[in-house]
């Protein structure tokens, strides 16, 4: 009787645990990604890229909004070396995506 006691918690405790792992998820954030030019960019945005005024910026950008954020990417080239910046809407610069992933 002892024995079907003990095999019986571990036969529960394993049911409660697996049950966890098949809890649903929370959704996840969904992103919009929007083409739009340089220069209808913020203010600020443009402000932030005076720092690159040596470099070639590409007219073309891509705005991607996730729901409390919005983050452009500019495609910046000096010489033969380009690569991404993300610049988020108050103009600072969160990141430089060099495209080795």
């Amino acid at each position: 009787m002892k024995s079907f006691k003990i095999i019986f918690a571990v036969l529960s405790l394993t049911l409660l645990s697996v049950q966890g792992s098949f809890a649903q998820k929370e959704p996840q954030t969904e992103k919009e990604v929007v083409k739009t030019t340089k220069e209808k960019t913020p203010l600020k945005v443009k402000e932030s890229l005076k720092d690159y005024s040596n470099y070639k910026i590409a007219n073309e950008v891509t705005l991607v909004r996730n729901r409390d954020r919005e983050i452009y990417k500019f495609k910046v080239e000096k010489g033969s070396w380009s690569h991404y910046l993300l610049i988020n809407e108050t103009g600072k610069i969160i990141g430089i995506e060099t495209g080795e992933h």
